[in-house]
């Protein structure tokens, strides 16, 4: 990180993750810094990406619960037949 980013940048990078570590547990942080690089990233913010993802059971869980909450907001698309008239100038009748 130190020769990407600078030794001061890198040291700040490096120093946020060591933090992260603290609070998500050293496994995790090792776990997620050895995905990074596997998907060819050195960046911090990709590894706390990583570091905070849920495991794949939550994200599914999640995915459902969002899907459901989508679901009600669902709404037929607005006829924009009038307002397409009035962008065109003219004054011709709508077809409904």
């Amino acid at each position: 990180m130190q020769e990407l980013h600078s030794v001061s940048g890198g040291t700040r990078k490096m120093i946020t993750l060591v933090r992260a570590g603290q609070g998500a547990g050293w496994d995790k942080l090792l776990s997620a810094v050895e995905e990074a690089l596997r998907l060819g990233s050195t960046d911090a913010g990709a590894v706390l990406y990583l570091l905070n993802m849920p495991d794949p059971e939550k994200r599914r869980r999640y995915e459902l619960a969002l899907k459901e909450d989508l679901e009600q907001l669902e709404r037929p698309m607005p006829k924009m037949a009038e307002y397409d008239l009035l962008l065109s100038g003219g004054s011709k009748e709508v077809i409904q």
